[in-house]
């Protein structure tokens, strides 16, 4: 059955992205947020991520270059991720440690789940305003329905009703080992809620949180309450601690760039009053703790101590002794697990900065720092809170990564980061300059 409702779906965003597109553009980012997989059969052709992504980009270059002629596309947003991928496409003949047409691959998947809907989204809220408040909702919407599952999943410690489903569904595997992990204060397991690991739900609820705060003033104040209530709560019953240590970095920079003192004391105590609950709870405490422990008396290198995690590094400048420059190529991180497992040093890669210094070295790093320079210099041009609320947003989103790894993570971020951007146009029409044209 849920089988058949997938294909549907799938049918569905198809259909109304040729014949209503702000529509099917809606229910593909409602897709990506609720169903983790799109590998289905109907009548013998496989629908898969990338024909929905090429169907998305040629309609939205057909509805903004051609049915409207006199609509200025617009990328400036995106410039700094999509200069991140040019340089990474340059940068491929220079790679000899992962052969080209992996790297191509690898390249083609990430740009087209990274920048096409955003691109799509960007462009139609500036053609259509409406649209805005249409997908302020859907994902409204997604936000609380993921939410509300990943707090039912506490009643049922470790499984998923729905994540076994869908995996059978689409011939995939839920790794239920991951997710029974109890111990270190994890009351009720790893929870992954809607998504296929829980990592990428740690990750949805830190921009989830984010986009909320940011759009408190939208929504009626006791729905604003209760869902950003649910969301803190997600946080900590998911048995990710990485989240709260991205939150913990986010509202710290928050706070610093607004300097509004009173809500900063709001917080603190806030902050304190939580701390005191949860130190009376004894395996919550210990798992909050836990988060800064940095003593590890395991001899194997596992990542979890500040030791180890230098281990780690180490291994990572072992990997690209004969590369320091270029790396071993865009998507070597993945190719080697694929070939070979975990990493006898660096395991799964579980850091942003090993991903990046593995697959394309010192001018990796580089080119990360300009992108995210060249994001904040973007967002500087907005008021104060919203520019420290968008570079929260992309500080969470880096912190996080830096902390769990990289696994497609940058599709989440860009798409919250458009939808926050889109939502100044309803305050400030002038930005959108001689591009906007009413429907």
């Amino acid at each position: 059955m849920i089988g058949l409702i997938q294909s549907l779906w799938v049918i569905l965003i198809l259909v109304l992205l040729v014949w209503r597109f702000k529509v099917g553009l809606a229910l593909y980012m409602a897709y990506i947020f609720l169903v983790p997989f799109m590998s289905i059969n109907i009548a013998g052709v496989s629908f898969q991520w990338n024909l929905v992504n090429m169907l998305v980009l040629l309609v939205a270059i057909w509805k903004f270059k051609y049915k409207r002629r006199n609509f200025k596309i617009d990328i400036s947003p995106l410039i700094p991720f999509l200069l991140y991928f040019g340089v990474s496409l340059m940068m491929m003949p220079f790679q000899d440690d992962t052969p080209v047409n992996i790297q191509s691959n690898s390249w083609r998947a990430s740009i087209m789940r990274s920048m096409i809907l955003p691109f799509a989204l960007w462009n139609y809220m500036r053609l259509d305003k409406s649209s805005i408040v249409f997908f302020r909702n859907v994902t409204l919407t997604c936000i609380i329905i993921a939410v509300l599952y990943g707090l039912f999943l506490t009643t049922t410690p470790g499984l998923n009703p729905y994540i076994l489903l869908i995996s059978d569904a689409n011939g995939s595997e839920f790794n239920e080992k991951y997710a029974l992990a109890f111990g270190e204060g994890r009351l009720w397991g790893r929870i992954s809620s809607v998504f296929s690991h829980p990592m990428t739900f740690g990750l949805f609820l830190g921009l989830a949180m984010v986009y909320t705060f940011f759009n408190r003033k939208n929504m009626n104040k006791y729905v604003f309450t209760t869902l950003f209530l649910v969301i803190t709560i997600d946080t900590i019953a998911c048995g990710v601690r990485s989240v709260l240590g991205g939150i913990a970095v986010a509202i710290a920079l928050f706070f610093l760039q607004i300097r509004n003192f009173k809500v900063m004391l709001v917080f603190t105590v806030l902050a304190i009053i939580g701390y005191f609950v949860i130190s009376n709870i004894p395996d919550l405490n210990s798992y909050i703790e836990s988060i800064a422990d940095i003593h590890n008396y395991n001899q194997a290198v596992t990542g979890s101590s500040v030791e180890m995690r230098l281990a780690q590094l180490e291994g990572c400048f072992n990997e690209i002794s004969s590369c320091y420059l270029q790396g071993k190529g865009f998507g070597w991180t993945g190719y080697y697990t694929s070939l070979r497992g975990d990493h006898p040093i660096i395991l799964s890669f579980e850091s942003l900065i090993y991903v990046v210094l593995c697959n394309s070295g010192f001018i990796g790093v580089g080119l990360w720092g300009v992108m995210i320079l060249k994001t904040i210099h973007y967002n500087m041009r907005f008021q104060r809170e919203t520019s420290a609320l968008l570079n929260s947003l992309l500080v969470f989103y880096i912190a996080y990564s830096c902390i769990t790894g990289e696994y497609g993570y940058m599709q989440f971020f860009t798409i919250f980061y458009v939808l926050m951007l889109g939502e100044k146009l309803l305050d400030n029409p002038q930005s959108v300059k001689k591009a906007y044209i009413k429907q």
